[in-house]
Order: C-alpha cells, then structure tokens, then sequence
C-alpha cells in the first residue's frame, strides 16, 4: 500500500496537477508579469497546471507530449475512441498515449514514423499546431528578419502574427528554430483560444445614456450620447447632460477592420485616449516599452469573454481592457460589448461612465 502512495505522489507531481484554485499570481518563480493574464487564464480553464511546490517552472522547455495535453484539454478532444498513431517511440503504455493519439487523429500533428514525445517543440512548430488547431486566418505582409518562405511554418507564422498572437524580437527576428518555454506556449495557447474580433464603435441608430463621474468637479452627470456624422476619419458623438442641455466635448470613435480608438474632440492630446489594433486576445497588447506616442503606457486585455453588470443589464461575453501608465496611479479599466460598444469604465474602484440605457432614434 505504501508504495502505491509513493506511486500516486511521483504521479501527480510529474503531470504537475494542483488544485485548480491555485492561481497564477501564487506560482513563486512568475516573476515577470507579462504573461501572466494568459497563464492565469489557463489555469482557471484547467488547461495547464503548477507543480506540487508552487512553481511553474516558466523557462523550462515545453515538450512535444506536453503540448498534446494541453491542447487535447484547451479542444475538449476525445480520448476514448481514438485511433493508434502508430508512433514508434509513443506505446500505449506512455502514459501522454491518449492525447498525443487525440492530436494526431485531429491532424494537429503529421503521421510519422516517430513523435518525439520528450523533444521541445520549436517556435515554427509551434506555429504550425496553433494554426492546424485553431483553423486561424489572415496573413499580413509582416516580415520578420528570418522568416522566408523557405521557411517551414511560413505562412502559419504570418497568420500568428496577423492576429496578434505572436510578435518577434526586438531586433526583428522570429527564431523559428528556437525551442519553446512553458511560459511562452501558455501565453500563445491562450491567445488563441480567446481571439476576438469584436465591432466596438457604438450603434449610430441608438441614442446612448451614460451616468457620468466626473473627476474634474467630483458631480455625477446622466449624459446622452448621439451620432452626428462621420469627420472622415472618426464617428462624432454629441454629448450632452440631460438635464441641463449642457454641451460637453465631443467623443470620436475610430473604427477600422483592424483597429479601434477612442479620443475627446478638442482635447490637448495628440492621439486617441485608448487605441488597439485587432483582433483582440488576452494579455498585454500595448507595453510601455513600446516607442511612440503611447509610450510608457501598458493596455491590457484582461478577458474576451467577461461578465460585467451595467445600469440595470447583465453583459456577457464582455470585452475587459486594463490601462496602466507609468506617470499615473489611476487603473482604467474599459468594459465593451460587441455590437453596442463601451457599457463601463473604471478608474481603480470609481465607476466612471456607466450605460444606463440606450434607445432607437
């Protein structure tokens, strides 16, 4: 009996299972947090697991079994009926046999002769299964400095980078042939899963009505916001309060297929309040490394599918964006919903402009 304990222990340590309440801010060796809102994401969908001692273990190499189990349990893949991958160095005695038949039988990974199951999986590999496995789509003329289409992996690595999942080195180059971290997969993986390309402008055939915080005089407004017509570039709202008639600046929303912004007409700054580019997945989308205008600024995209009570509704699959700034205390936090736009923004705890209700023209 005791050795089958010992057994069951080396077990659960080896596959790395946890509790699944143990957060990702609770792994002791995340030390950087920019991939932290895509691991957090995985664990709380119990796609990747910890290690008995609260480590992650982030730089270790991810191996070719282990990104089967992750995908088999990020696709919901069968594992009962499956078919022999006829792999010569996987048997159905490894104890990854089910998911790595699962990967195989889905055609996320080539019938070969052997499968490599302890082998790092390198960066265009990589590339190749999240496209096979996602069925991604779009490609960009995005040149990284060693990718060529002799490449293996060519055009999948460009359709990753069309949609934001993966962007390169600094000095331009993608190292294909680079092995991949546990922590690298995880923010990939849950990129993938929670890419969104949702339509953020508001609706110009309703009439919106917000209640509005303002922090400049510490009053609560209800303002109405209409479409007046489009500059060129931007949709122009009309803002007004509602009890008074007052005019407040203008709000202009830039829509495009791949980007939005936001900005205040008239307002000292040179670019849009909150800009990103789609589509939208979970993580860091702006780093406030980044040069230009918005440098020094981090956004965020916290969740693709939240939840978020505005006025006297219940949004699901809400859009949650974080906005931090390096010459600011202030958290913003921005909640959309497809179709209808912004529905809550957040400054730390202070609710700032909440929908109330919106009405047809």
């Amino acid at each position: 009996m005791r050795n089958i304990l010992k057994l069951v222990c080396f077990f659960l340590i080896t596959i790395g299972i946890i509790p699944k309440e143990v957060q990702a801010a609770s792994f002791r060796d995340l030390t950087d947090d920019t991939l932290l809102t895509e691991i957090h994401y995985l664990v709380e969908q119990d796609i990747v697991r910890g290690y008995s001692n609260q480590l992650y273990k982030p730089n270790d190499f991810v191996t070719k079994a282990q990104v089967a189990v992750m995908l088999t349990r990020a696709l919901g893949l069968n594992t009962i009926n499956i078919e022999n991958p006829h792999y010569q160095d996987v048997t159905s005695a490894n104890q990854y046999y089910k998911e790595i038949a699962a990967v195989q039988n889905k055609g996320i990974f080539d019938a070969a002769y052997k499968f490599n199951p302890d082998a790092p999986i390198t960066r265009g590999e990589m590339a190749i299964v999240l496209n096979r496995a996602f069925q991604l789509k779009g490609s960009d003329p995005y040149y990284f400095t060693d990718v060529t289409e002799q490449t293996r992996g060519y055009k999948e690595i460009l359709t990753l980078a069309h949609n934001h999942l993966v962007r390169g080195y600094g000095d331009g180059a993608f190292k294909p042939n680079n092995p991949v971290t546990r922590a690298q997969f995880s923010a990939f993986l849950a990129r993938a899963m929670t890419l969104s390309k949702p339509h953020l402008l508001k609706d110009p055939a309703f009439l919106y009505t917000y209640a509005y915080y303002s922090l400049s005089d510490n009053k609560r407004y209800t303002l109405s916001y209409q479409y007046e017509q489009h500059d060129g570039k931007n949709d122009v709202w009309t803002v007004k309060n509602v009890s008074t008639g007052q005019t407040f600046s203008n709000e202009l929303l830039y829509g495009h297929d791949r980007a939005y912004g936001q900005a205040i007409a008239g307002d000292a700054n040179t670019h849009y309040d909150l800009y990103m580019e789609l589509p939208l997945r979970v993580g860091v989308i702006l780093h406030e490394d980044d040069p230009g205008v918005t440098a020094g600024e981090r956004v965020t995209v916290k969740s693709t599918n939240g939840t978020v009570q505005a006025g006297e509704v219940q949004y699901t699959g809400v859009i949650i964006v974080e906005k931090r700034s390096e010459f600011s205390n202030v958290v913003k936090t921005y909640y959309f919903v497809d179709d209808i736009g912004l529905v809550k923004e957040m400054h730390n705890d202070l609710v700032v402009f909440e929908l109330l209700n919106r009405t047809m023209k």
